[in-house]
C-alpha cells in the first residue's frame, strides 16, 4: 500500500478527549465506504488544550452536537470550543438529572443494551434532530459526543451507521473500538467532583465496553423497532433527511 492509499487516522491525537474519531471508510452492504473527514463521535470536549483546538480548525470544524443533558453542560461547561466560531447545539438524550419524568422509566437493570434502546424514547427528539443535521452537508465536519463518548454516542453512531447500510459488523466494532481509550476515561470520571465519588473500585457493566452489548441493542432494534431506518421514520426523521444521508455520508454511487 502506498502512501496515497493509506487511510487517514481513525482516532486524532487529542490530549484533552481521549475518543474523538472519524467514522470514514466504514464499508456498507452495497460495497461503499462512508467519507472520511465528514462526521466524527467523541467523548466530552471541555478540556481541550491549545494543540487540540489548532486540530480542530485544521479539521475546519463546523458543528457541535452536545448530547449531555443541561445539567451537565451548565456543571462542566463546553471548554475552550465555545469561543470559536462554530455552530453548537445541546440535545440532550437523557432526562435531567434529578428525576424529571418521562415517557418510558430507565430500565431497572444491568442490562446495558436494554438502557440503549429506552435511549430511543426519553431521547427520541434528541437523536431525530440529530440525524437531521448529520443529513445536512452544510452541517460538516460535525462531530457529536456525550460524556464518555461510549453509550448516547454509540447509539447515535449506531443508528446513523444502520441507515446507511454499514456492515453490521463493523457498526459493532465502531462501538468496542472506545476500548481502546476506555481507562483514560474512566480515570477523568474517577477525578469528577461528581461522578468520581458514585465510582466503586471495579466499575460496574455500563462503564464497559463489550460488543456483545451493540450486538444485543441492534437485536433489540430490529425486534421493536424494525431497525434503524424504521425507527428514524416512525421517529419523524424527514423522508428527505434520510434519503440525503447516503449522499452526505457516503463516496461514490450505489
Amino acid at each position: 500500500m502506498t502512501s496515497a492509499d493509506t487511510p487517514p487516522s481513525r482516532l486524532l491525537p487529542l490530549v484533552g478527549a481521549f475518543n474523538f474519531r472519524d467514522l470514514g471508510g466504514y464499508p456498507t452492504d452495497d460495497g461503499r465506504r462512508t467519507r472520511w473527514g465528514r462526521v466524527f463521535r467523541s467523548d466530552t470536549l471541555q478540556e481541550l488544550s491549545a494543540e487540540d483546538l489548532e486540530t480542530l480548525r485544521q479539521l475546519g470544524l463546523r458543528t457541535v452536537v452536545d448530547l449531555r443533558t443541561a445539567t451537565e453542560v451548565e456543571r462542566d461547561g463546553r471548554g475552550p470550543l465555545q469561543d470559536e466560531p462554530i455552530h453548537y447545539v445541546n440535545l440532550s438524550v437523557l432526562p435531567e438529572e434529578g428525576g424529571e419524568s418521562v415517557a418510558a422509566p430507565a430500565p431497572d437493570t444491568d442490562d446495558v443494551a436494554a438502557r440503549y434502546l429506552w435511549y430511543l424514547d426519553t431521547g427520541r427528539d434528541a437523536l431525530t434532530t440529530a440525524i437531521e443535521m448529520v443529513a445536512d452537508d452544510s452541517m460538516h465536519p460535525l462531530v457529536f459526543h456525550c460524556m464518555a463518548g461510549k453509550d448516547r454516542t454509540g447509539v447515535l453512531s449506531a443508528l446513523l451507521l444502520s441507515c446507511v447500510g454499514v456492515v453490521r459488523e463493523t457498526i459493532v466494532d465502531d462501538y468496542a473500538q472506545t476500548a481502546a481509550t476506555l481507562h483514560l476515561i474512566i480515570d477523568r470520571l474517577r477525578r469528577h467532583p461528581v461522578y468520581g465519588k458514585n465510582m466503586p473500585d471495579d466499575p460496574p457493566p455500563r462503564f464497559g465496553v463489550d460488543a456483545g452489548t451493540m450486538e444485543r441493542f441492534l437485536e433489540l432494534l430490529d425486534e421493536h423497532h424494525g431497525g434503524a431506518m424504521a425507527w428514524a421514520k416512525s421517529a419523524g426523521v424527514s423522508a428527505a433527511a434520510l434519503a440525503n444521508l447516503p449522499n452526505v455520508l457516503l463516496e461514490g454511487e450505489a
